[in-house]
């Protein structure tokens, strides 16, 4: 795996690569993810579908019908989302969250990705070599920082300036349906995307509504002891 940002500046096709991306996603991701098409790199996908829990650190997709989507301003049926964590909620609900990369603009999601690459490179790297050798590349380090919320926003709003809570959401485990994980192949072309499951705004409005309220997201400072404390409430891989 290379850094994003390096992949998304020596790319030369951008515009095709628009076109290309979501037909690939469709195909490898949506419509028939665990069928065998006579690819090695089929072998995770059907190996984290027997999980019973998300991988911390790694990206998923999966179609999505909301709780409450009638209070919602707008959402996403077909969410690619970097997985922080999981819980059993107040409800009794499980509980998987996450940034949505679709909800950031391409640029800001090249940004995102290289700046987790950064931090969690040595993960991301075993991880790879445990793929390599044909089992779960599992992202052993990460899971302590993930649900630090804390850490995160300093990281991400601090260092790389993302306004990180706009894109992170709560979803409810039993109204997932198929979720299937991107390979770490594919990361980089994951800016590429173009979604059209989009309910309440279009993208670009999206897109357009995150820019114009960045700055003011990046000043939101979470409390410390706040988020260690909610640490306690988090399920830790395979638990």
């Amino acid at each position: 795996m290379i850094s994003p940002l390096e992949a998304y500046r020596k790319e030369g096709r951008k515009d095709q690569l628009r076109k290309e991306v979501f037909l690939e996603f469709n195909e490898k991701y949506f419509r028939r993810p665990f069928e065998d098409t006579g690819f090695l790199d089929t072998i995770e996908r059907m190996d984290v579908r027997k999980l019973r829990y998300f991988i911390p650190g790694r990206i998923y997709t999966w179609q999505y019908d909301p709780l409450y989507k009638d209070y919602l301003d707008f959402y996403d049926k077909r969410p690619i989302v970097l997985v922080h964590s999981q819980f059993v909620s107040k409800a009794g609900n499980m509980i998987v969250q996450g940034l949505n990369l679709n909800f950031l603009p391409e640029f800001a999601r090249v940004q995102t990705l290289e700046l987790f690459y950064r931090t969690y490179k040595r993960d991301l790297l075993q991880a790879e070599e445990s793929i390599n050798n044909e089992q779960i590349g599992l992202l052993r380090n990460a899971w302590n920082f993930l649900t630090d919320w804390y850490f995160t926003i300093k990281i991400f709003n601090e260092q790389a300036k993302i306004g990180y809570q706009w894109a992170y959401r709560n979803y409810i485990v039993p109204r997932i349906v198929q979720p299937v994980i991107i390979e770490l192949e594919d990361w980089n072309m994951i800016p590429y995307f173009n979604p059209i499951e989009f309910e309440g705004m279009p993208p670009a409005l999206v897109w357009s509504e995150y820019l114009k309220n960045k700055d003011t997201i990046i000043k939101k400072r979470p409390d410390k002891e706040k988020s260690q404390k909610n640490q306690k409430k988090y399920l830790r891989p395979g638990g």
